[in-house]
């Protein structure tokens, strides 16, 4: 990298020359990634002096500085491209200031291409926490915002160890009403990039457990309550149970629930629907043993097996989080070929025959066949805009995201059983089974 290193300070310092003062006081630095605005007259870079203008000459080393660093997989990897165009200006901006320019340029340069892992906390919605914060995965942490989140934040080492105290000062001046439950994590992205990444990790942890949870009846998480109470990233997401506190106090709590006047041939009707739900008792679900270290198993094992588990949580979130049944359904079905499908695709027939697979008992394959059989057909009729009553009638539904839950956990028995980790183990897997060369342990 050295070479890149020292070809990018080149094109700084030539942007530099090309540099001067403008009269435009309204910059735009993320502007510059917009080809209409670099080579526009008014084009202007925010400095801490005023702001700086390129010539045409200065903009074409600013576009062959941004191509050359995004060639690298590992800038690429760890900025947004868009947002780097912003950063590059600014960089030129600011040595165009100063006296000593290379050293100032290789050193801000540095800061680009060579990058550590950043940390990113934020406070989450709709989560309920009990006890103390729990270290999972590989680099992040969840549980209630207080001393003790920062002191297993120090534990990841890293900037999560050398600015703990800025964590502490985040903490304690966060605005947000009380439970905060927060997450934190270190990740390889830059700034926005960071965020990103953070926010999605977040995601896939909640999305793993929800779809893994065995017994969700028991633990009244029930689906097609839309997305309104749906995890997120807090302030992005509503937290309901602290917007309901609040609005409370105002007298305003109205503003959290619906009631339409319906008059039909029963009459006037004006019930109120209230969307509120218990938070996801995330706590208590990872406590769960088997359920917690598989869900550690899924974040910190990177294989292309168990990857599936990721995609499929996604879509198992999109279906359990949908408001109507035959959303839900498509979700679902997705959900259910990207933890049994092929990059090429397969027919019915093959999908139907690796569910089958999947079960222990070689008896109660012809079963789960018609089970699958009975999910590809609901899936197939949502997909091509028909309606199926069998939907809306017993609770095909939550057997659907049952079956999703079944054959996540029997791919992850195979992971530990056949030791699979990658895709031609997984087909292979399917073959040896079909054929006898292979059995599932009799327990």
């Amino acid at each position: 990298m050295e070479k890149i290193h020292s070809k990018a300070t080149e094109l700084v310092l030539a942007a530099v020359g090309c540099a001067a003062d403008s009269d435009n006081p309204k910059t735009w630095d993320y502007g510059w990634c917009l080809k209409s605005y670099r080579h526009s007259p008014t084009a202007a870079i925010s400095s801490p002096n005023g702001p700086v203008r390129l010539s045409t000459e200065g903009v074409a080393n600013l576009e062959e500085l941004h191509a050359t660093l995004v060639k690298q997989s590992q800038v690429r990897d760890h900025w947004d491209q868009e947002e780097l165009w912003g950063y590059l200006a600014t960089l030129i901006a600011s040595v165009f200031r100063l006296e000593s320019r290379e050293e100032k340029a290789r050193d801000f340069l540095a800061r680009i291409i060579h990058t550590r892992p950043s940390l990113v906390i934020f406070p989450v919605s709709n989560i309920a926490w009990d006890g103390d914060p729990v270290r999972i995965g590989k680099k992040s942490v969840i549980g209630r915002l207080d001393e003790d989140f920062v002191c297993v934040i120090r534990q990841l080492g890293g900037r999560a160890l050398n600015h703990a105290d800025l964590a502490t000062e985040y903490i304690n001046n966060l605005k947000h009403r009380e439970p905060r439950v927060g997450f934190a994590a270190l990740v390889p992205g830059q700034r926005s990039k960071a965020r990103s990444q953070a926010a999605r990790n977040f995601q896939v942890l909640v999305d793993l457990t929800m779809m893994l949870v065995t017994n969700k009846n028991d633990r009244n998480l029930w689906s097609l309550r839309g997305d309104t109470n749906r995890p997120g990233v807090r302030g992005i997401t509503l937290d309901r149970k602290a917007v309901e506190e609040g609005l409370r106090e105002s007298g305003d709590h109205v503003e959290l629930y619906s009631n339409p006047l319906i008059v039909d041939s029963l009459g006037r009707d004006g019930s109120v629907t209230w969307l509120g739900e218990n938070p996801i008792p995330l706590s208590e679900l990872l406590g769960d043993d088997k359920l917690g270290n598989a869900v550690e198993t899924c974040l910190t094992m990177e294989n292309t097996f168990l990857r599936r588990l990721h995609v499929a949580a996604r879509w198992f979130a999109d279906s359990y989080w949908a408001s109507e049944s035959d959303d839900a359904a498509l979700a679902a079905g997705v959900a259910l070929d990207a933890l049994l499908g092929s990059k090429s695709a397969l027919p019915g027939r093959a999908m139907k025959e690796r569910y089958a697979l999947l079960e222990r008992d070689p008896q109660l394959r012809p079963e789960r066949a018609k089970e699958h059989e009975e999910i590809y057909a609901v899936r197939s009729v949502v997909a091509h805009g028909g309606e199926v009553r069998k939907l809306n009638e017993g609770n095909f539904l939550r057997e659907m995201q049952d079956s999703i839950t079944w054959t996540a956990w029997r791919l992850l028995d195979a992971y530990s059983t056949f030791s699979v980790s990658g895709e031609k183990e997984f087909e292979s897997l399917f073959e040896d089974l079909r054929w006898g060369i292979r059995e599932w342990p009799a327990n």
